[in-house]
């Protein structure tokens, strides 16, 4: 048994893949998969394997407890097709279960190619609580036209991947650790698809980009680098993905699963939640803010602010930025008038809570903060609102990371501000003057297939082209670590330059593009923040 591993790391070390009649079928650690033959956009075969295994079912025993390289299997497992993604509370044809560590590879080449391709590995957003990886909700149809691979995961959400009693009963922190985990199976066989273990992008949006800027804090203190570059769309974890009470958070999950449940032991709390079902775990955390927890020690330990300011993040180049008005379409599609009126009456109520201030300074900071977007009130104006919500949670906390970590690395960044049928929302009810246009998760549908896109033909053709010129920057930064490495046609022959930490320096994308400075309103909250707030810095919005 043991030559046997042995020669199996040894054909992994070397790239090698096992074939059968040119079947797709490779060879992993654990076991064999067989994947199949799809097409890209430009009419190209490339090669897929969906709903690989990358950790052992996180179920029984296993639930709420730390993710472990996957047991082997017999035979040749089906990779053709995804059928499960993380228990949620979204709707899905296909099986919510616990059941669902599992990753997709996409690549031009073969198995078993002399390729090493350059390699993204997507991490989804959903704010922790929904979303998969899986083909249909991220499809590489146009990506694959750009000679890359790509790697799409699940990994556990809501209370299944974020309750904890933070002190290794229920370990924190478990949809990061399968995260990371994920990471580490792509340093071990993407070399096996044609990819490269030495130059993987780690992306994501939204909370997926939260999750890549906790990767890339601190340093990798001796340990094999698993990612060279990182991509963060709309979404920074200076901007706030904190749970400070994790361990109250528990226990009140614990007393709605058993009402009369008292005890404040972790062996006990953990009993109960292993012992609810799947259904009965998920609505006992409804309403419930579970996000990452601050470990004592380890990759989860650091506070994301203080990291930055301490210079100790991995100093690799970085694409990241968000949309010209991220929070538009949540603004609009609910009823504000008490939210407002709340906001005006309550000042302080602008500076988020993960910023340590005083009361007394908060209300301060919060009037100061208010001149700052209206002079009149959030309620005869609307659009002040609208920026100062879009700018709290992304703009100015990915701000401060630029501004900070821009000193050490080359970082690229950009507002996307191009309005397309293509991105959505283009009813009349998304046009507040005053408020930009492009609201969350539009950019998305200019580089992955999703229902609404499989067509593009069905386009303006300024939106196709828009979408050629976003794949052109975005794998250009996976191919080269830089979206721009020489003139192109195609983009205005136009350089992107990396940010200045002293103007912020970034890319405007629209029907043209536009090199420029001082995004939204940094410049003038960033000292209004950095008056008030008091250790510890965890935050930045």
């Amino acid at each position: 048994m043991f030559w046997l591993l042995l020669l199996i790391t040894v054909y992994l070390k070397c790239g090698f893949a096992v074939t059968v009649d040119d079947d797709l079928v490779v060879q992993l650690i654990p076991g064999k998969i067989r994947g199949h033959v799809l097409k890209s956009h430009e009419g190209k075969d490339y090669y897929g394997f969906q709903e690989i295994p990358y950790a052992t079912p996180p179920v029984g025993k296993n639930r709420l407890q730390l993710p472990k390289e996957p047991e082997p299997w017999d035979g040749i497992k089906d990779a053709t097709k995804n059928t499960k993604v993380c228990v949620q509370k979204n709707k899905y044809t296909i099986n919510k279960t616990e059941d669902c560590l599992y990753l997709n590879v996409y690549s031009p080449v073969k198995p078993g190619s002399a390729e090493r391709l350059p390699v993204l590995f997507w991490i989804h957003g959903g704010g922790l609580n929904w979303g998969s990886g899986t083909y249909n909700d991220y499809g590489p149809k146009y990506i694959m036209d750009y000679e890359i691979v790509v790697v799409a995961i699940n990994y556990r959400l809501n209370g299944f991947g974020f309750a904890t009693t933070n002190d290794g009963i229920i370990p924190a922190n478990l949809g990061l650790k399968d995260t990371r985990l994920a990471l580490e199976w792509v340093n071990k066989h993407i070399g096996l698809f044609g990819g490269n273990p030495d130059h993987v992008v780690i992306a994501g949006e939204s909370s997926g980009s939260a999750i890549v800027g906790l990767l890339v804090l601190g340093d990798w203190n001796g340990e094999t680098q698993l990612f060279h570059g990182a991509i963060q769309e709309s979404g920074s974890m200076v901007g706030g993905t904190i749970q400070w009470t994790p361990k109250e958070n528990a226990v009140t999950i614990a007393k709605r699963l058993n009402p009369s449940f008292s005890s404040n032991k972790s062996e006990d709390i953990l009993e109960i939640l292993k012992e609810a079902n799947a259904d009965e775990l998920l609505n006992a955390v409804a309403g419930i803010k579970l996000q990452n927890v601050i470990e004592k020690s380890g990759h989860f330990s650091l506070l994301p602010l203080q990291t930055y300011m301490d210079g100790n993040i991995k100093k690799i180049p970085m694409l990241l930025g968000w949309n010209s008005e991220e929070w538009i379409k949540y603004a609009v599609n609910r009823d504000n008038k008490k939210l407002l009126k709340n906001l005006d009456d309550n000042p302080n109520l602008l500076i988020h809570d993960n910023i340590n201030m005083s009361p007394e300074k908060r209300l301060r900071a919060g009037k100061l903060y208010k001149k700052v977007y209206t002079n009149s009130t959030f309620v005869e104006d609307f659009a002040a609102y609208i920026r100062w919500s879009s700018d709290q949670s992304f703009a100015t906390p990915t701000g401060k990371q630029i501004e900070l970590g821009s000193t050490l690395a080359p970082y690229y960044v950009y507002q996307f501000s191009y309005k397309g049928k293509l991105g959505g929302m283009m009813d009349e009810q998304y046009i507040v003057p005053g408020a930009g246009r492009v609201g969350h998760m539009e950019d998305l549908h200019y580089w992955w297939e999703f229902e609404n896109n499989s067509n593009i033909s069905d386009f303006p053709a300024e939106d196709q082209r828009m979408m050629k010129r976003f794949l052109r920057l975005w794998t250009n930064f996976v191919k080269y670590l830089n979206p721009t490495p020489t003139a192109d046609p195609l983009l205005d022959n136009i350089i992107w330059p990396k940010s200045d930490p002293e103007k912020l320096t970034y890319l405007n994308i629209n029907s043209t593009f536009q090199i420029q400075t001082d995004p939204r309103v940094y410049k003038f909250v960033k000292p209004i923040i950095e008056e008030f707030m008091e250790k510890p810095y965890a935050q930045f919005g």
